[in-house]
């Protein structure tokens, strides 16, 4: 059974007859420079130099099932936060950071409504990049280069037998508009305007599915990943979850569904409390991205037999473990899907920059053996 044929089973929900059955999925964007000996700054600003890192990283691992699908450099400009640069605001081997500040005023909101959700967004974007885009036909040139940068990525994997995460990707109008706006204001903006707030997100949300869409119109594959992160209940209750992010969320991936693309929900942080909202969406329609602060354990048993999990060895374990706890606790995993199916067995979140190259092998090895 190839990768693509794993991947489709698990969202198809279908127990595996054997552990190698089970995908598996380390998410690496800024590790492979470490494998490789090739600096952040080189890896960030040259895809060339990353695919050849993830190349090296694959040959002294095991080639996975999945991989990222867009280049570093690519997620700094994707994630929609100012970002501090390796080699340039930081030392030429410093992971690249986002600094989060406000970018946002009240008075947005209502441009947001009158005028649409996108022409805003890009008219932020371009205030954030280094230089600063004066001209908005510019930002879209950035957006065709990341297109373009996704093909060449997913070419280079089709190749190794390894299938993008995503097609495409996108923050959610909830989630984004907590970024731009900063958290703290945003926060005192959900009780001193909710109505504004949710006018906003209403109006973004069909924008940013019809994006997604566009995007994937010629694209062979049909996934789409959703960044949800301020969507857990370690920022927000589940109260305000089901009041302003779930209705967006839910409807982008209703409209997803009905289009025929598969969606990739990245939740970041504990969402064990929201998870019972996603029972709302069609079976095998999403696979759930958890990265070790939800109870994978909880959360399986909340979704098993109807959307599939991607998870969940801890980042600290993968730095400061050992093979034998990761192969054991790999094992664990794995017995809990085999009668059910539905798991992508992965990092929780991202491969650290200082995980221990024995710990992912051992990862990876625990689907192979």
């Amino acid at each position: 059974m190839n990768s693509f044929e794993k991947i489709q089973r698990c969202f198809d929900l279908v127990p595996p007859a054997d552990r190698k059955d089970i995908p598996v999925y380390p998410m690496m964007l800024l590790y492979p420079g470490r494998v490789a000996g090739f600096t952040q700054k080189e890896i960030t600003s040259d895809m060339d130099k990353w695919l050849q890192a993830l190349d090296i990283t694959f040959q002294k691992i095991g080639t996975p099932d999945l991989c990222q699908g867009n280049p570093p450099g690519d997620v700094m400009f994707l994630q929609g936060i100012e970002a501090l640069r390796p080699g340039y605001e930081l030392d030429e081997d410093a992971s690249y950071q986002f600094k989060e500040t406000c970018h946002m005023q009240p008075e947005d909101y209502q441009d947001i409504i009158d005028n649409g959700y996108l022409q805003w967004y890009n008219r932020y974007l371009c205030t954030i990049q280094h230089p600063p885009i004066t001209n908005i036909p510019d930002i879209g040139k950035l957006w065709m280069q990341v297109g373009m940068n996704a093909g060449k990525v997913a070419g280079f994997l089709a190749q190794r037998g390894v299938s993008p995460i995503h097609g495409t990707a996108s923050g959610t109008p909830f989630d984004t508009l907590s970024m731009v706006r900063s958290f703290g204001e945003f926060v005192y903006d959900l009780y001193d305007e909710p109505d504004l707030v949710k006018a906003a997100i209403d109006k973004g949300t069909p924008e940013v599915l019809g994006q997604i869409l566009g995007t994937l119109e010629h694209s062979p594959l049909k996934r789409a990943s959703l960044y949800a992160m301020r969507s857990d209940a370690n920022s927000i209750s589940p109260a305000i979850f089901e009041e302003f992010s779930w209705p967006s969320l839910k409807a982008i991936i209703l409209g997803l569904h009905q289009a025929g693309v598969q969606a990739v929900l990245h939740a970041d942080g504990n969402w064990l409390p929201m998870l019972p909202k996603l029972l709302e969406l069609p079976k095998g329609s999403t696979l759930v991205e958890l990265d070790g602060v939800t109870d994978i354990h909880a959360a399986y048993d909340i979704l098993k037999g109807w959307l599939p999990i991607r998870g969940d060895v801890p980042a600290t374990m993968l730095a400061f473990g050992t093979p034998d706890q990761v192969s054991a606790y790999c094992e664990d995993l794995i017995q809990m899907s085999m009668a059910k199916g539905g798991l992508v067995l992965g990092s929780g979140c991202e491969v650290p920059l200082n995980c221990k190259l024995e710990n992912l092998k051992a990862m990876m090895d625990s689907v192979r053996a």
